[in-house]
This record gives structure tokens, C-alpha cells and sequence, in this order.
């Protein structure tokens, strides 16, 4: 239900936009999802896994931009940390992601002008959106019934080539940003308030340090290309048409 409802207010966000939007752009992605958590800290392309999308992007004026986005794919990850506590744990998962988001782009160059005849431009974004994620596997082990609907904030940077004015080539690094402490299976102990820790309702599959910080959230991120289709809205000068009849 919360997953349905995400997904009407973004569809109420589409048509909103395009009222506004001087052209719209079509397109797909694919690139690289990979994390950063309690097994392994940082950006790196290390244990990533392949991505795709389905985007619409909405072109306000010359320098901004909404992009409404449909994502799928898979998150892996493996113990990077080398000390005794993660050769211990050897803890390596497979999780699987839908996400829906709205994004809002900055083009610091006017790459559509047709005087400067610039055709890229660099641009940053950030927005809001919604993951459906599911854990598939714990140490190669099966996990069933693992659902989780959580918010993220997706933000990045990235480089648009235009071809020909009518394609639009791209590359992009996004961080997700999320509220969730799941992504890798694996969570414990919030030490952050020494006077109330929470967290501590280990069970017997977590023993011998089996377990996470509950510290801080996970990241997930993805690095990718994209090919996107330009239609230019053509307008019309109003009443450019005579109002009498030659009947």
C-alpha cells in the first residue's frame, strides 16, 4: 500500500511538470549499482552489479531540468575490512531493489543554444525517492519474506553530450542516501548515546561478532550511461490563425 501510494504522487508529479516543461526526453540508463555499509565503507565499483533504468526528463528552461526515474537491480556485497572481527564474520549478501524517484538537474552550461553552439554541458542533481528492497541471500544462504519500503535522497554529478540537438548523451555518478540500516543484512548495536544504547536483541544466528553497527545507514550507489531522446515543443503564436471564414 505505501509502495502504491508513492506511486500515484509521482504520477500526479509527471503531469504537473510537463505542464511546465518547454520539451520533454525520454530515455534508458545502465551502469553499476554497488554500497557502502557495514561490510564494506566508501564508494568503490568493487562486488558491483549491473543496473538499468527508464527516466523522463522534463527541460524547464536552458539550466533546469526534472527527471522522473524507474530503477531495478541488484546489490552485492563482501567483506573489503581486514582485521580478525570481519575474517571472522565473513558475511557477503545479495539484495534485490526497485526505486522510483524524482530528481532535479542543474546544466551549468546552456548546451540547447543555438548561438554558442555549445553541446555539453555538467550538471549536478538531487531529489527524493522511494526503494522497494528485498534481501535474496546471506552467506549464499536463501532468505524468503526479507520486503523492506524505505525513502532515499539521491544526489550526484554528471556530464551530458548533445548529438546532432535531438540525443542526448550522459554520465552519472548518484549516491542514495537512505534511512535504512538493511541493505547488506547485517545491523546492531546504536552506541551513538552511550546513556541508551539500543539495539542489542542479538539472537543465536548472530553470535561470534555476526552482526553490524547500528550507527550509521547504508548508501547505495549507482554509476551509469544513458542515451535519452529529445522531442522539442514547437509553439505556437496564438491567434497567428485569422478568426473570420472565407465561406
Amino acid at each position: 500500500m505505501e509502495w502504491m501510494k508513492l506511486f500515484k504522487t509521482l504520477i500526479i508529479l509527471f503531469f504537473s511538470v510537463k505542464g511546465f516543461s518547454q520539451f520533454i526526453e525520454p530515455g534508458i540508463s545502465s551502469g553499476f549499482n554497488s554500497y557502502s555499509g557495514d561490510i564494506k565503507r566508501g564508494y568503490s565499483l568493487t562486488n558491483s552489479s549491473i543496473g538499468f533504468e527508464v527516466f523522463n526528463r522534463f527541460n524547464i528552461s536552458s539550466h533546469q531540468s526534472v527527471k522522473i526515474s524507474y530503477k531495478r537491480g541488484t546489490i552485492r556485497g563482501r567483506e573489503k575490512i581486514d582485521d580478525a572481527l570481519s575474517i571472522n564474520r565473513d558475511m557477503s549478501f545479495e539484495s534485490q531493489f526497485s526505486e522510483i524517484s524524482i530528481k532535479n538537474e542543474y546544466n551549468f552550461l546552456d548546451y540547447f543554444d543555438e548561438i554558442e553552439r555549445e553541446n555539453f554541458t555538467p550538471y549536478l542533481f538531487f531529489g527524493l525517492g522511494g526503494s522497494l528492497l528485498e534481501n535474496k541471500k546471506n552467506r549464499n544462504n536463501p532468505i524468503s519474506n526479507n520486503k523492506k519500503l524505505f525513502i532515499n535522497i539521491p544526489f550526484g554529478v554528471g556530464f551530458k553530450y548533445l548529438i546532432n540537438k535531438q540525443f542526448s548523451l550522459a554520465v552519472e555518478l548518484e549516491v542514495k542516501k537512505t534511512f535504512y540500516d538493511k541493505i547488506d543484512y547485517l545491523t546492531g548495536a546504536n552506541t551513538k548515546n552511550i546513556d541508551n544504547i539500543t539495539g542489542l536483541d542479538f539472537n543465536s544466528s548472530q553470535k561470534n561478532y555476526q552482526y553490524g553497527s547500528g550507527n550509521n545507514n547504508d548508501f547505495y550507489y549507482f554509476t551509469g550511461i544513458s542515451l535519452s531522446y529529445i522531442f522539442y515543443r514547437i509553439p505556437c503564436p496564438k491567434n497567428s490563425a485569422p478568426n473570420n471564414s472565407i465561406y
